[in-house]
């Protein structure tokens, strides 16, 4: 347990740097003036104890004193969102379910780096999202609605995964997080069908090698997501403010806050880098990145 409660630790760590990190334009940090960020922190710190147990199960597993098929992911899956609900009121899913699910793949896969040992940490994530257990995905499915995330349970039920038909014709974790990563990002690093977690990851990784620290490489990384989001006016002001390195000088950092404040005033918003950069920096801080 010792080590489980290691994982989780650095894992909510590392996304609270991500989460902390600025200046983020049009995204989440903590000059955002708004109420996500300190709803998000909230969500994150309030996650360790399910994220110790989501570790530790996926060590069960491994060490054979449990299958895969019989763990509780209702359970596993929801006990952050209902705590989340409880302490903070405001509850996000696209932080909370990935975190989750890669809490439980570092458990199952054993992994001390996730890209050296990349491929068995894909066949551990694998092995959870192929898991076609059509109650559980129904629990996860109806708390969405229940802890108020009425816009994620409607996008599903548009495109028919509220129907027991559809849920016990075999639909898996992993198809549920596919639809809902079309809207949500986060939900894409979890996607076992893609690469995007290795690839995030391995450019933050060659990042830092020029950006030096983790806070200045997810900036980084933050602004490689959106730059080609940018709206065409406000696009000079990003390529000056990558010229000089985004955060590195007090000249920098006025160009960045310049930008975050145009893009909030056009109502140009990247909540959607702002999850990727998240997650990905809390593996970068399992994988030793500082």
């Amino acid at each position: 347990m010792s080590e489980s409660l290691y994982v989780a630790k650095t894992l909510i760590r590392g996304a609270l740097i991500g989460l902390n990190a600025y200046i983020k334009p049009g995204g989440v940090h903590r000059l955002t003036p708004l109420k996500v960020f300190d709803d998000l922190t909230c969500n994150i710190a309030s996650c360790i104890d399910t994220l110790v147990e989501s570790v530790e199960t996926g060590s069960m597993v491994k060490r054979g004193e449990v299958a895969v098929t019989s763990v509780d992911y209702n359970k596993l899956f929801t006990s952050p969102l209902k705590e989340s609900f409880r302490n903070c009121g405001s509850v996000y899913p696209e932080y909370l379910v990935p975190l989750t699910v890669l809490g439980f793949t570092i458990g199952l896969s054993g992994v001390e780096s996730i890209l050296e040992e990349s491929s068995k940490f894909k066949k551990a994530l694998e092995a959870v999202n192929n898991v076609n257990k059509w109650s559980d995905i129904k629990q996860l499915i109806e708390v969405l609605r229940i802890i108020g995330r009425a816009d994620m349970y409607e996008h599903l039920q548009s495109t028919g995964y509220t129907q027991i038909t559809l849920l016990k014709s075999g639909a898996t974790f992993n198809d549920v997080f596919r639809v809902l990563s079309s809207r949500w990002r986060g939900f894409s690093l979890v996607d076992s069908k893609e690469t995007l977690v290795f690839q995030y990851l391995k450019q933050l990784v060659d990042l830092q090698r020029e950006y030096k620290n983790l806070e200045n490489s997810l900036i980084a990384l933050y602004m490689e997501l959106v730059k080609q989001h940018i709206p065409v006016n406000l696009q000079d002001k990003a390529r000056e403010a990558h010229s000089c390195k985004y955060m590195a000088t007090p000249e920098c950092t006025k160009l960045m806050y310049e930008l975050d404040v145009l893009l909030r005033k056009n109502k140009v918003f990247f909540e959607w880098a702002s999850e990727i950069t998240v997650l990905v920096s809390a593996l970068a801080v399992y994988e030793g990145l500082k």
